[in-house]
């Protein structure tokens, strides 16, 4: 069976068409585009049962899908109009597991060794390869040690280096940081991150944490039932979001009914619990009608004299995290959360926020 085009020896774009998967009578994937470009880092980012999970599984080659077509610069990996389909083995991917996937009964270095051993390449050039990529990994002097020995840090960074080892054309990753602990997890970010950039390589990876994506990943793709909501940087997706779902699911902000008193351009005039306030609308939102306001909680803040956007509300709860304080504020039937470095000292405080910062979308 062909390949379907000639091997690019560089850096490549993958390339995601029209992806359709079917488990059964029901459709996991709903016509997916997406393209990574050779050096970028995509995550893939969703609620359970998004499709994301689905979607690196296809591109591995571990799921079959059902129609559209699957690109590695001129290489195809799934066509479905032709019926053409590569096996993972023959797809050239470094793939990254949540699980680690190393083997316990083989040392470090034998682990990393492996896929190049596989493919025959000199045993003096796979010492070379190895120690060199250990070393920018910080992994120096663990070679001779077994995966039980490590810490679960360091067996990412195996994990990744034997993905890593045989210069893989894209890079996988499942999950890469979920079974480490959260102090743990942060660093980790950092060295991840600059170690899928200096590959050069395209990057697609799977997490459920915001947070893990937000700080990786050059753009993120959103999911939500089989479909991609929006593609954009972080930064995109958390001030721009093109629809509510997007805005509701970035950031965990605040989500209540506001009555449209009118349309000023591209803001919005709303009323709620009596307040009169204005905000970015994002659709087509009726005036007369509710509307959905989107209120992240560090854009509120306590009320400085003459701010505009004026809310008043009973204090509910206050919890101290540390770093800042969060306080809950019933405004009418509203529960508006909202984050300060300091208490609030008053029963009935005043919030304020900016207009451009908050925004409203049909319901």
């Amino acid at each position: 069976m062909g390949t379907g085009g000639a091997r690019d020896p560089g850096g490549a774009s993958l390339r995601v068409e029209a992806l359709e998967v079917r488990l059964g009578e029901n459709p996991v994937l709903r016509g997916v585009d997406l393209a990574v470009a050779p050096g970028e880092i995509v995550a893939l980012l969703g609620p359970s049962g998004s499709g994301k999970t689905t979607l690196l599984r296809s591109v591995a080659g571990l799921v079959q899908p059902t129609g559209g077509r699957i690109l590695l610069g001129e290489e195809v990996f799934f066509d479905g109009g032709r019926g053409f389909f590569l096996p993972p083995e023959r797809r050239n991917l470094g793939l990254v597991f949540q699980s680690y996937a190393l083997w316990p009964h083989r040392t470090v270095f034998e682990n990393v060794a492996y896929g190049l051993r596989l493919r025959r390449v000199p045993e003096r050039e796979v010492r070379e390869r190895v120690l060199a990529l250990l070393d920018r990994l910080g992994l120096t002097g663990l070679e001779g040690r077994y995966p039980g020995a490590l810490s679960g840090g360091q067996q990412q960074r195996v994990s990744l280096a034997r993905a890593l080892a045989y210069d893989p054309k894209l890079l996988l990753l499942d999950e890469p940081l979920s079974n480490l602990d959260a102090k743990l997890r942060d660093q980790a970010r950092v060295w991840l991150r600059e170690t899928l950039k200096a590959t050069g390589k395209a990057a697609l990876f799977v997490t459920h944490d915001q947070g893990e994506a937000m700080a990786i990943a050059d753009r993120i793709a959103l999911l939500n039932e089989g479909r991609i909501e929006q593609v954009g940087t972080p930064e995109e997706l958390y001030r721009n979001p093109r629809t509510l779902f997007v805005a509701d699911f970035l950031g965990n902000p605040n989500v209540v009914d506001a009555l449209v008193l009118g349309l000023e351009g591209e803001m919005a005039r709303l009323e709620l619990a009596g307040f009169a306030l204005r905000a970015r609308a994002m659709g087509p939102v009726v005036p007369g009608r509710l509307a959905k306001l989107v209120l992240r909680p560090e854009a509120l803040h306590p009320a400085l004299p003459g701010e505009v956007n004026l809310l008043e509300g009973e204090l509910a709860h206050s919890l101290y995290l540390g770093s800042h304080y969060e306080h809950w504020v019933r405004v009418g039937e509203a529960s508006l959360r909202f984050l300060s470095p300091r208490p609030v000292g008053e029963a009935r405080p005043r919030l304020a926020f900016d207009p451009g910062e908050a925004l409203v979308y049909p319901p």
